[in-house]
């Protein structure tokens, strides 16, 4: 276990070093930047919803994709179904060209390539495991489209995911699916929790939603409701706010 947590934040490290190295890139070639121009940024420059949430659980901010892309393979299939000779040339020049910008992207390790997120990351301490292991226990990761086997551990401060790398049903998830999964080596600390919900997964209530300081969530899913319990006791003594109409009571 102490070798499977040490891995774990070594490889938390590597992931917060290259969500700052993607950041200072960002900002020195947009076309603000100090090797940045105004074609190079429109024609490279990708967007997507951020994970960030308001009081009415709407996602309503964009932030940077680092993963964007023109879907050119798509428009090449439509030049072959549809398109002219010419169309064809065209648009296998524009895919090639587009999957070389698109290689290099991909070759970065990033899980979350917001600005917010890099500044939480650069505020807390990136060490091991503060205090003893109050619980360890097996969970999923709940996640868009990815549903990702791991080791759920808690101490008296800070919560921390390890994702099974060596699950079959993991390794057959699209790596470009993967990039935008947030938690699959993650480090919740307590300060940052602000209410904790009971969910449902697959009819049955084993999981559980944490709802964090930055307005963003994460969700676990147990084995039985008795693990459940054991998590539940083992965090913060948080309510869900008023912004819900519930009472401040665990």
């Amino acid at each position: 276990m102490c070798d499977h947590l040490i891995s774990a934040a070594k490889h938390r490290d590597h992931v917060t070093a290259n969500q700052l190295k993607q950041k200072i890139l960002n900002i020195l070639t947009n076309k603000h930047g100090a090797w940045g121009a105004v074609s190079h940024s429109q024609l490279h420059d990708f967007w997507r919803l951020d994970y960030w949430e308001d009081d009415l659980r709407r996602r309503r901010r964009f932030v940077r994709n680092a993963f964007g892309s023109t879907h050119s393979d798509a428009l090449l299939k439509a030049a072959v179904e549809y398109g002219t000779e010419e169309d064809v040339v065209k648009s296998k020049k524009t895919f090639r060209s587009q999957a070389v910008v698109n290689q290099n992207a991909e070759t970065e390790l990033m899980l979350e390539g917001d600005d917010d997120a890099v500044s939480l990351l650069q505020e807390k301490e990136i060490d091991n495991l503060a205090g003893p292991v109050v619980l360890s226990t097996p969970a999923q990761l709940i996640a868009p489209v990815v549903v990702a086997k791991g080791t759920l551990s808690i101490t008296t401060t800070e919560i921390y995911f390890e994702v099974d790398e060596d699950d079959g049903a993991f390794k057959k998830i699209d790596p470009k699916v993967l990039a935008y999964t947030e938690g699959l080596h993650g480090k919740w600390m307590f300060s940052e929790i602000r209410a904790v919900f009971s969910r449902r997964y697959l009819l049955q209530n084993t999981a559980l939603e944490v709802f964090m300081a930055n307005r963003t969530s994460v969700m676990f899913n147990f084995p039985d409701q008795a693990t459940v319990k054991k998590v539940v006791y083992s965090l913060p003594r948080v309510g869900v706010g008023t912004s819900y109409g519930l009472p401040q009571a665990r």
